[in-house]
Formats: structure tokens, sequence, C-alpha cells
């Protein structure tokens, strides 16, 4: 004889999770990906390595000034709204932004 616990009764399922877990979603469109710059691919791969705008204009050698200019550019093509957004982005795209896949 089976006997249910509490928590096999809530989920309708003796333990089995796998067909209830999905990935979240990932913001941004990914198809926006080719008409990146290559300075705006340099820009986000950096950014979704915690780097601030004055370690990315650093490492790059370009102004802050500019940095922004291009997170402003490149948030809006794959039309995300923040910069946490973007760095989800990057680092759930790295292989095609840095054009591996």
């Amino acid at each position: 004889m089976t006997y249910l616990t509490t928590d096999d009764q809530r989920t309708g399922s003796q333990g089995d999770f796998s067909s209830t877990l999905t990935a979240p979603p990932t913001p941004g469109d990914p198809h926006a990906i080719p008409y990146l710059t290559p300075r705006e691919r340099q820009v986000l791969t950096l950014l979704s390595r915690a780097a601030d705008n004055r370690e990315i204009s650093r490492r790059l050698g370009i102004a802050e000034r500019t940095v922004k200019a291009h997170l402003t550019n490149l948030m809006v093509k794959i039309k995300v709204t923040s910069r946490t957004e973007a760095a989800l982005f990057a680092y759930a795209f790295h292989g095609r932004i840095v054009g591996r896949l």
C-alpha cells in the first residue's frame, strides 16, 4: 500500500518535479546580435563580467562617456531596458556575442 505525503498531494505526483522545471525567460532579442558593432560586443562582454563603466573604458581605452553611448545603443538594439537585463542577456548568449556559435 502506498501513502502520499502532504508534499506529494500538493504536487500531484510522487516526487517527480522534472516536468515542472523550466528555464526562466531571458531578456532581450537574440536575433539582434548580428546587428551589434564589434565595439558594442566588447562592451557587452565586459558588462557580463560585472565591469562598471570606468573599468570598461579603461580596458578598451575609450572615454566613459563613449561607454555610456555604446551601452545605450546596444540596449536599444537588443531590446532591454536596464543594465542588469543587458548583463543577463550577455551572459545567456555569450557564445553568440563573441562569435563562437
